[in-house]
């Protein structure tokens, strides 16, 4: 985009605005963002294709409005505070059938915090029980004064899934954004917020950011957390490649060999707006007076994740009065578990490498085993959080070293030899031909006197893909063959090593 073509989207220094989308789990905050996505002309023309780097631009009534999705999660509560910094207006999601919850408060205060008007949007207005009356009154009584109960909130009632009053949310937007004029100028500093940036197995660092004021150009030198880069290529919402971003504009970069901090700011190689682009707040270690410290290695998929469940770490050591240990967080980092991750954590003695939604490599879990350090990948939150203290304490190792192997089958099927595959997640321990095993339908954990094993037979091979293997480690998916093949075996079974 030439930069003539962008100064016609800046209208006498107006911006379009930045709109952060917040609320509970599960209250509809991305169905809403779907059902405005689908208002879209442009979106439309390009077959409905949309690249989900953490926010998008619309066009609706021939004006462009930036929308951020937030997660919703108590454990996201970082990501939520900044992404409402980084927004000019906040739409708080409420579902009409269950009212005000404990995320609904959090966005509200970080709102607040903020600064920046709300609109509140009364979701599930098509759902039975809901009631918009319920509603305001739970808001009112944390602070949020909607318009028909005297405040000045905009308040909308609406139905994602219906698609109703989608409009007048827009409408609300457009007014509330014309009544509080957004400042922005391509002849301004480049100043832009990084709202999401992850290590792209293939494509390196990709980091997603918003342009506040200024012109993010192809071939562009640029700071962020600490780092320099230059810019190699720019993507738009729709994925397409550009060469230039404006203000208000959502655009991916590729060109950093470092993973910038989500929330920091974004900005030109040696301008006077480089000492605010790191954050001197990222915490290292918690609970420093604990008599007990812990040692953490952290992988994540990306570096909004990292930083939401580095917090929710944290919380489980600050929530306690008399915590018995402290967090020393080793390194925190995007991207799959690697050995030296193990081997950082083994130089501590009882680190532990935990990882969100991230691969654990064969030879990675191997060497874990081999080296007693405890490493585990989660794709919840909450799972995470439930195992996090035993983790944390040491007793989650403990108990698997008294595993020798066991695996939950995935999925079963006949080959055309008629040999049965059981397709397995490795749980705790390894597989190995050869071993004596049991199946069992419930988890071994969970067994009593009286529980018995289905079968009880012998690993004859393993397989990943196609090829035969002699070990599966932890977190690793393979195939079991068992001899004599045991053909009542179902999805939801168990595997124990003898």
């Amino acid at each position: 985009m030439a930069k003539n073509e962008i100064t016609n989207t800046i209208k006498d220094g107006i911006r379009p605005p930045i709109v952060a989308v917040m609320g509970h789990v599960d209250h509809g905050k991305t169905s809403i963002l779907d059902a405005i996505r689908h208002t879209d002309v442009q979106a439309k023309e390009y077959g409905g294709i949309t690249q989900h780097i953490g926010a998008y631009q619309i066009t609706y009534k021939d004006q462009k409005v930036t929308f951020i999705d937030t997660p919703g999660h108590a454990a996201f509560t970082q990501m939520r505070a900044r992404s409402g910094r980084a927004a000019d207006i906040c739409i708080l999601v409420v579902a009409a059938d269950e009212g005000v919850m404990p995320q609904t408060k959090e966005a509200i205060q970080h709102i607040h915090a903020a600064q920046v008007p709300m609109i509140v949007a009364i979701n599930k207005m098509d759902a039975n029980g809901a009631d918009a009356q319920k509603i305001k009154q739970e808001l009112a009584s944390e602070g949020v004064q909607v318009e028909d109960w005297g405040g000045d909130v905009v308040c909308i009632e609406v139905s994602a899934k219906n698609k109703t009053n989608i409009d007048k949310l827009l409408d609300a937007i457009l007014l509330i954004a014309d009544l509080n004029p957004i400042k922005g100028s391509v002849e301004n500093e480049l100043e832009a917020v990084i709202i999401e940036s992850f290590l792209d197995r293939k494509r390196g660092v990709n980091v997603s950011v918003i342009v506040r004021n200024g012109v993010l150009n192809v071939g562009d030198k640029i700071t962020a957390s600490g780092y320099v880069a230059k810019i190699k290529s720019l993507l738009d919402d729709k994925g397409l490649p550009i060469k230039s971003a404006g203000p208000s504009t959502p655009v991916q970069i590729f060109g950093f060999s470092q993973v910038p901090h989500v929330g920091d700011l974004l900005v030109t190689e040696g301008s006077e707006l480089a000492s605010l682009t790191v954050d001197e707040n990222q915490v290292e270690i918690i609970g420093k007076n604990s008599k007990k410290t812990v040692a953490v290695v952290l992988k994540a998929d990306t570096y909004g994740t990292l930083e939401a469940v580095k917090g929710s770490l944290a919380n489980l050591v600050t929530s306690s009065v008399e915590a018995t240990y402290a967090l020393k967080f080793l390194f925190s980092g995007t991207g799959d578990v690697t050995e030296s991750d193990v081997v950082l954590a083994q130089s501590s003695r009882g680190g532990v490498v935990i990882g969100f939604n991230v691969r654990i490599p064969t030879a990675v879990a191997d060497l874990a085993l081999n080296n007693k350090v405890t490493v585990k990948s989660y794709k919840t939150i909450y799972d995470l959080i439930d195992d996090a203290e035993k983790l944390l304490e040491g007793t989650a190792l403990k108990e698997e070293l008294k595993i020798k192997g066991r695996a939950q089958v995935l999925k079963t099927f006949k080959l055309q030899s008629g040999d049965l595959v059981a397709g397995s997640r490795v749980i705790a321990g390894a597989l190995k031909p050869n071993t004596r095993v049991s199946v069992y339908d419930k988890d071994p954990s969970t067994l009593v006197d009286g529980d018995t094993s289905l079968y009880t037979g012998a690993i004859r091979n393993l397989k990943r893909g196609k090829d035969e293997v002699t070990v599966v480690g932890k977190d690793v998916e393979c195939g079991v063959f068992l001899k004599p093949q045991f053909d009542d075996i179902k999805a939801g079974y168990w595997i124990e090593v003898l």
